[in-house]
C-alpha cells in the first residue's frame, strides 16, 4: 500500500464512523435521516464508491443519494469518473445523486468539476479540508473527527500550539492506551500531507504519552520492508542468513528514522535520551550524529 492509499484508508475508516456528525458539520444534513447504503456497484465493470448514504436533502426535503470520494491528490479525470459513478448509482437507486470530492491535499483542487456537452450537463462539488477552520474538528467529542484537524486551516496560529492542542484533545477523549496509540499513529500518517510529522514527533517527545514501539505501524512496516529486502539478498547469500538480516534491518528502519528526526529537531539533546526515545542503540545515535555533521 502506497502512502496516498494510507491517507485515503484512514479517512474512509474515520469518515464512516463519524459520517452522520460530519454530514451535519459540512452539509447541514439531519443525522436522524441518514441511511448508509452499499458502496458496491456491480456491473460489467465493477466499481466501489468511497462512501455513499441515502438521506433527505435539507433544502428540498426529498430523499436523495450522497456520494463522497476522498482524494489526497488532484485527479484530473475526476469528472468522467464521477459521471460513471452517477450513472451506476442512479440506475441502482433511481434517486437524484449529490456528489462530493473531499480533498485532503495542499493548495486548491484544480481539476475540472463539470462536463458540459450538448446533451449532458454534469458537475460535482469539492470540499477542501485546508479551507475549514481546525476548531470545527478539534472541538469534537469523537477522536475519529478530531484527527481531521491536522488537515484543516490553522488560521495562522503557531503549528506547535495547534498540534499540542490536537494531541491533547485526542488524549482527553481516549483513555484506552491501545486506542490512543492507534489515533496518534493515524494523526502522524495524515500529518505527512502537511509535512508536519517531525513536529508531531517533537511534541509527543515532550508530552506524557508513551507507546509500545513494537506495535507502532511504522515500526511494523519497517520490519516488513526489511524482511523483503533480506529475503531478496538471501537468494544470493543464503536464505537463512538473508531472512535473519532482513528482520534485523526491518527492526532498525523505524528507529533510525526517528533518531534522524530527533537529532534535527533537538541537536543539543544527549545521545542516551534520543536512543531511549527512539528505542535504538546508543552506537546508532552516535553514528548518525557523526554522519549528519559531515
Amino acid at each position: 500500500m502506497n502512502q496516498h492509499q494510507d491517507y485515503d484508508k484512514i479517512f474512509k475508516e474515520s469518515f464512516q464512523r463519524v459520517s452522520q456528525r460530519l454530514l451535519i458539520t459540512l452539509l447541514g444534513i439531519d443525522e436522524a435521516l441518514v441511511q448508509p447504503i452499499s458502496t458496491t456497484l456491480p456491473r460489467t465493470i465493477e466499481r466501489r464508491a468511497d462512501f455513499v448514504v441515502m438521506c433527505k436533502n435539507p433544502k428540498t426535503v426529498q430523499l436523495e443519494i450522497y456520494h463522497f470520494e476522498f482524494q489526497s491528490q488532484v485527479h484530473f479525470k475526476m469528472n468522467s469518473r464521477g459521471l460513471l459513478y452517477y450513472g451506476l448509482l442512479f440506475e441502482k437507486h433511481q434517486l437524484p445523486v449529490n456528489q462530493f470530492v473531499i480533498y485532503l491535499g495542499n493548495g486548491k483542487w484544480s481539476a475540472p468539476t463539470d462536463i458540459n456537452h450538448t446533451n449532458l450537463q454534469y458537475n460535482y462539488q469539492v470540499i477542501t479540508l485546508n479551507e475549514i477552520d481546525y476548531d470545527t474538528f478539534v472541538n469534537s467529542d469523537v477522536p475519529e473527527e478530531i484527527i481531521f484537524a491536522i488537515l484543516a486551516d490553522f488560521k495562522g496560529e503557531n503549528k506547535k500550539t495547534v498540534i499540542r492542542r490536537i494531541i491533547k484533545a485526542i488524549e482527553n477523549k481516549v483513555k484506552n492506551p491501545k486506542k490512543l496509540q492507534k489515533y496518534i499513529q493515524q494523526l502522524e500518517i495524515l500529518s505527512n500531507l502537511r509535512n508536519l510529522q517531525p513536529e508531531i514527533i517533537k511534541q509527543l517527545s515532550t508530552m506524557s504519552i508513551t507507546f509500545d514501539i513494537k506495535t507502532d505501524l511504522r515500526y511494523q512496516q519497517g520490519i516488513e520492508q526489511g524482511i523483503e529486502q533480506g529475503i531478496e539478498q538471501g537468494i544470493e547469500q543464503g536464505i537463512e542468513q538473508g531472512i535473519e538480516q532482513g528482520i534485523e534491518q526491518g527492526s532498525s528502519i523505524h528507529s533510525i528514522k526517528v533518531i534522524r528526526n530527533l537529532l534535527e529537531e533537538f541537536p543539543n539533546w544527549d545521545d542516551d535520551k534520543i536512543a531511549n526515545l527512539a528505542n535504538g542503540s546508543l552506537d546508532t545515535v552516535r553514528s548518525i550524529r557523526k554522519e549528519m555533521k559531515k
